[in-house]
């Protein structure tokens, strides 16, 4: 399975890297959007330019986990292509968001409130993804922490006060998880981008 002729070991590890920054753009979003001290310059440019850049960042993660499944498992099994397809299909939607919001006042993100939005369909993707792989011997190590990621987002849309399905109203929770579900893409999306250039890994 190659891209205009890229390997698909380079695709997975480019898909890698994206995924550790999408981790570390939305933290950034989260803390700059929540302090109201921003200088208006933080406001008016690098806040929009986050909430563009983190589910574009995804977008390019999940590009990574469909090159990294096809090539190391033939194509993977139907329910690993699906989490992949649907965690595609949620960035698809944050990003889209993000455009209108910016060009129109209002988001795709934020007319979902009942699904959370493209947040839902990412976490979606990475549970789906992280449970079909840890039947697998050789990937179980990323398997398990893509579905951690997955399941630590559940965790950080369920206590968010803004989300109308909400579990339990706790915005330190909320906080807490989100930080972690972050930190947890970055460690996956590090060791995708590791282990997809070692020698023989996507072969």
């Amino acid at each position: 399975m190659r891209l205009m002729g890229i390997p698909p070991s380079s695709l997975a590890r480019w898909g890698g890297t994206a995924a550790c920054l999408g981790g570390i753009s939305y933290a950034a979003y989260g803390y700059l959007s929540d302090n109201p001290d921003m200088p208006r310059l933080v406001i008016t440019a690098v806040i929009p330019l986050l909430k563009l850049a983190t589910p574009a960042l995804f977008l390019g993660g999940f590009v990574g986990l469909h090159f990294w499944v096809g090539s190391r498992f033939g194509g993977g099994s139907t329910l690993e292509r699906a989490g992949v397809v649907v965690g595609l299909l949620g960035s698809v939607v944050g990003l889209l968001g993000s455009v209108v919001e910016e060009e129109h006042g209002m988001g795709l993100w934020p007319t979902l409130p009942h699904l959370g939005g493209g947040r839902t369909l990412l976490y979606t993707g990475l549970t789906v993804v992280g449970v079909a792989t840890l039947g697998k011997d050789a990937p179980r190590l990323l398997g398990a922490l893509v579905l951690g990621s997955g399941a630590l987002g559940w965790a950080s849309l369920l206590t968010d006060p803004g989300y109308s399905g909400l579990l339990v109203s706790m915005r330190s929770l909320h906080v807490a998880f989100a930080a972690l579900f972050c930190l947890s893409c970055v460690v996956w999306g590090g060791v995708l981008a590791t282990k997809s250039g070692a020698n023989g890994w996507m072969s």
